[in-house]
């Protein structure tokens, strides 16, 4: 059920990215990040912690600190605090006057009950402490973190991974790795990640029939002739009568069974030839129809009818026939679609459901050798049109024997009485007929109209239903945080490296080819397929890797390697190409690294800000602006702008460092001081 398009391209290391389809979600269920007219500090907080859970720290550290800020103010805030300000960044990044506000919290949380959240807060600061003493008991930073409560043990070995560096904490990135390869599966990953990149489907609609097409004039017309003639054939009648009362009974005969006959027959001759005219000119309209413009919603809709009749090929049907012989009702049912939905501002994805459940009727009906009847020209059958004659033929008949009697008496007025009877019984005939086919058709077309309606009903409730479990976006932020620690693994693998020949890690991450994006209302974009660069800093210089990911399948693919010493690198930056973000890493003697990280020519500021957020690009940023203005003596600067911000950050938190991490009980732990 994934709508890929095989005809977009890439734009990584130097290729062009083509986005296929994308989602915007703005229902209820969706609007995670979404704060009511006047939020609390409570509504700040709430929004804040889902911000970090969806891997955007930046957004997450505004609404946190605005809620810790007005007073909403106990562990489990500051837990959450310390993680925000932590995440997705090191020490250097994060601004002295955000000490300010750790400081203020800390002093208020002094008689806080010893909960779980506060040794959730006691182990972040002992992971802090390791920063600044190496040889602390790395064995009891990882017992710690087993005692306190799994959830939280998760959210700080995800958001506070920039610091698991070194070989004191190799056990910690085993853990992680190890759990991130079984996590990358759970909730279902692989029967709903799809389902996130498909939008809120159009409501089921059917084009309404064309009321009937019956004016005053034709009723004045219809009823004046039949007035006339009424009243000549009744005059005939009683000239016909006075002359010889035997020619008028066999007339009148004549004329009842002509009339019978004449109006049976005319009437079903009538609207059949009046259906086959119309799908005369529906057929017409639709071969004939001009090309409809490049990536416009009809052009759309051309292309969602191509992929699906090709892909809802019958069993055993040969691909060229089948695509010749539904060529018509392809053209027809993709006119209908464009018809009802154009108007809307619905885009050919938003109708994708409709679109697949009129190829699959038609499949059935191509199975079950029905197709063929609705193109069957509506002629008349022989025996309609032999019983209509006979009427006419009948009619004439009546009329002559009536008339002949009646010229005995009257000769000039029975004369005319017969032609005026003639005139009046044609055009009363053609008048009620084109009427009463056009009642007919309007009730065929609205019992029609109302069967499909229902029908379509039931495949939009069906659609809606296996769409009811969409993963929400948290869920795609945890998923893509356990595929990074895999392609970190990986990476670490192919270059045989431990934890501790890292000095840092980082990622580089876009959209690949053939993607879908979706995202929810103040949401980055998620996409179905990412190009993600893993670049591990060592002592000696960059080992960078490139992967594809496929994230509706969890696959996989290594791509090109590249290793280069720090001095190579002369410039890293984000910049906008052709209207989108991409990130240029220049080396020496070497052509840029390009990779788009966000957005399309269209997309608002803030919604590639919270993308790029996501992808934490920031962080990648800091690292090789660095490398590129310092070179190798990187390493060693940063490790000591690390520790004077460490002591500055030990204090706002109350980390302690002249003690090992505890071993005491947890239920007997103290929140931190």
């Amino acid at each position: 059920m994934n709508d890929f398009d095989p005809r977009a391209t890439n734009y990584a290391e130097n290729s062009t990215i083509g986005v296929q389809a994308e989602a915007v979600h703005g229902d209820i269920y969706h609007n995670v990040y979404h704060l009511p007219a006047a939020p609390t500090s409570q509504d700040h907080f709430n929004v804040g912690v889902k911000y970090l859970r969806g891997g955007m720290p930046d957004k997450a550290r505004e609404h946190i600190g605005h809620a810790v800020l007005h007073g909403h103010i106990s562990s489990r805030s500051y837990f959450y605090l310390l993680l925000a300000l932590l995440s997705g960044r090191t020490l250097q990044q994060v601004p002295k006057s955000e000490f300010n506000l750790l400081r203020s919290a800390q002093r208020r949380l002094d008689d806080q009950a010893n909960d779980s959240w506060s040794r959730g807060i006691r182990t972040i600061n002992d992971l802090l402490a390791a920063l600044a003493k190496e040889d602390l008991d790395s064995q009891a930073v990882d017992e710690h973190l087993k005692k306190i409560d799994p959830q939280q043990r998760d959210e700080i070995l995800r958001h506070l991974d920039m610091f698991l560096n070194g070989p004191i904490l190799d056990g910690l990135w085993a853990r992680a790795f190890d759990s991130a390869h079984a996590k990358r599966y759970e909730n279902g990953r692989l029967d709903r990640a799809w389902k996130f990149f498909h939008p809120e489907p159009a409501g089921p609609r059917a084009r309404l029939p064309t009321p009937a097409r019956v004016t005053f004039g034709d009723q004045a017309r219809a009823w004046a002739s039949t007035a006339v003639g009424a009243w000549s054939l009744f005059w005939l009648t009683v000239a016909s009568w006075q002359s010889s009362w035997s020619a008028t009974v066999t007339g009148l005969l004549f004329l009842a069974a002509g009339a019978h006959l004449c109006v049976r027959n005319g009437l079903e001759w009538r609207h059949l030839e009046a259906r086959r005219k119309a799908r005369y000119s529906e057929r017409h309209t639709s071969a004939h129809r001009p090309a409809a413009p490049a990536r416009g919603f009809a052009n759309n809709v051309d292309r969602k009818f191509d992929q699906y009749f090709a892909r809802y090929l019958p069993e055993n049907a040969d691909r060229d026939i089948w695509l010749s012989e539904t060529e018509g009702e392809r053209r027809i049912l993709r006119d209908e679609v464009v018809e009802l939905y154009r108007e809307d501002r619905t885009n050919a994805d938003d109708v994708a459901w409709l679109i697949r459940h009129m190829v699959t009727h038609v499949r059935r009906r191509w199975q079950k050798g029905t197709l063929w009847e609705s193109r069957e020209p509506l002629t008349v059958p022989f025996a309609t049109r032999a019983q209509f004659a006979g009427g006419a033929v009948a009619l004439l008949t009546g009329t002559v024997i009536m008339t002949w009697s009646a010229v005995h008496l009257r000769p000039v007025t029975g004369a005319l009485a017969a032609m005026v009877i003639l005139v009046c019984a044609w055009t009363a005939a053609e008048r009620w007929s084109y009427i009463r086919a056009e009642r007919r058709r309007f009730a065929a077309e609205e019992q029609g109209h109302a069967g499909v309606l229902a029908d379509r009903l039931v495949a939009y409730e069906k659609w809606k239903h296996r769409l009811s479990d969409r993963p929400q976006d948290t869920e795609m932020a945890d998923w893509l945080d356990h595929d990074r620690k895999a392609l970190m693994a990986e990476a670490m693998t192919r270059y045989k490296l431990a934890a501790r020949d890292i000095v840092a890690h980082a990622f580089i991450e876009g959209p690949a080819k053939s993607y879908r994006r979706a995202r929810v209302n103040d949401g980055p974009w998620r996409y179905s397929r990412y190009r993600i660069q893993v670049l591990l800093l060592t002592c000696e210089g960059v080992r960078q890797m490139a992967m594809n990911l496929d994230f509706l399948t969890t696959e996989i693919r290594p791509g090109t390697r590249l290793s280069y010493q720090y001095d190579k690198v002369v410039a890293a930056r984000v910049e906008p190409v052709f209207g989108r973000k991409t990130f240029e890493l220049t080396l020496v003697n070497g052509d840029p690294i390009k990779l788009t990280v966000s957005g399309e020519e269209d997309d608002l500021p803030e919604v590639s800000e919270l993308t790029l957020d996501s992808a934490g690009l920031g962080n990648t940023l800091h690292l090789l602006e660095g490398i590129a203005a310092e070179g190798k003596k990187w390493i060693d600067n940063e490790r000591v702008r690390e520790k004077e911000i460490v002591a500055e950050l030990a204090q706002a938190s109350g980390t302690v460092f002249d003690r090992p991490p505890v071993r005491e009980n947890p239920q007997a732990a103290r929140p931190a001081t």
